[in-house]
């Protein structure tokens, strides 16, 4: 019970230290807590995975691959000097989030931008960095 009594103090502290006038405590620690709940756990995991996509250098390399054209493991693994299975893991990542599809053309499967506007607007990003 310490602990909740000091969380208390320090909430006080605060309220006073940022001259918040007519709001208890209790409002304040309830509208603290409304800013976690706009937003639910699954929604945060989601945008956190498709942030992590990018994470990877390899993976914002095909991006910018497959803007410019669509290709095939076989292109991106000689354009990229890597193996097949590494190319094939970044391909699955890439096109669970969205980011590429496959068309299929014969017996060939070749990979393209899924979405050409969130393609450019994260490497217009990119460049504000």
């Amino acid at each position: 019970m310490k602990t909740k009594s000091a969380n208390r103090e320090m909430v006080r502290r605060l309220i006073e230290t940022k001259k918040l006038k007519r709001v208890t405590v209790n409002e304040y620690v309830q509208s603290l807590i409304s800013y976690s709940i706009s937003i639910d756990d699954m929604e945060a995991e989601d945008i956190a995975k498709f942030f992590s996509v990018l994470s990877d250098p390899v993976r914002i390399k095909i991006l910018k691959i497959l803007e410019k054209k669509m290709m095939c493991v076989c292109e991106l693994k000689i354009a990229l000097g890597l193996s097949q299975p590494t190319i094939s893991y970044h391909l699955k990542l890439l096109r669970e989030c969205g980011y590429i599809k496959p068309v299929k053309k014969g017996k060939w499967i070749f990979y393209k931008i899924a979405n050409r506007k969130l393609v450019k607007s994260i490497f217009s990003l990119m460049e504000t960095l």
